[in-house]
């Protein structure tokens, strides 16, 4: 489904998988809103409803994309029907299959989850992404791997190594804003996927190097 209208052929175009609704903006959100302003055509794959794997949920947060993505400037989106939590159960060529049938364009960046994610569709989407972007005929993708809050830090030895800060002073408040629009998928302070510690997150990184807020990815491939 188009939100927004694509951009000019010659703007950078950025793609984002994520496995479930929200993981793009707990993972990146700020930064997107930042280079969807600087001119960026944004893409964002989905793979499963994100609430398949409860008992008693009777949602697919897939619906609440177009008002995420009109707070982000995303683009552009499309969702898969694999089965949430289980993408185990799914052949890894058909994950890589169902993101060449959706991107028909070349990626400037690509944002995808870090493969020691503790959520098991996590780290079979960053292994598609990977699979499917793998370096042949000249593509040069600046890939990052994201951090979500609830997952990448649950597996104590999952090394997210962030490398790169992106600088989201002005950009916060979209990402809070795209968060409340996912607001059942928050918790209370102290959880780590709570409003406060989302802040916290984003501050700690922005300290590190010197800013106000920022948002911290890790490089993992870079062709120059």
């Amino acid at each position: 489904m188009t939100n927004l209208e694509r951009n000019d052929e010659t703007s950078k175009k950025v793609l984002v998988l994520a496995a479930h609704p929200d993981d793009e903006t707990l993972g990146a959100g700020a930064t997107l809103a930042r280079l969807a302003q600087e001119g960026y055509y944004i893409k964002l794959i989905t793979f499963t409803d994100g609430v398949g794997a409860r008992e008693d949920s009777k949602t697919n947060r897939n619906e609440k994309l177009d008002a995420v993505c009109s707070v982000l400037g995303i683009s552009d989106y499309a969702c898969g029907k694999f089965p949430d939590n289980k993408m185990d159960t799914v052949s890894l060529i058909e994950v890589c299959k169902f993101i060449e049938n959706n991107v028909d364009f070349e990626p400037d960046i690509i944002f995808t989850h870090h493969p020691g994610c503790l959520n098991i569709d996590h780290s079979i989407v960053y292994r598609a992404t990977i699979t499917v972007f793998r370096p042949q005929n000249g593509k040069k993708a600046e890939i990052y791997s994201y951090y979500v809050p609830s997952s990448t830090d649950y597996n104590p030895l999952a090394r997210f190594n962030g490398n790169v800060y992106f600088n989201v002073e002005e950009h916060v408040d979209k990402k809070m804003e795209a968060l409340r629009v996912y607001d059942e998928e928050m918790r209370d302070y102290p959880h780590t996927r709570s409003y406060e510690n989302i802040i916290n997150l984003l501050k700690t990184a922005g300290a590190q190097v010197g800013l106000k807020y920022a948002e911290k990815l890790q490089l993992i491939r870079s062709i120059k």
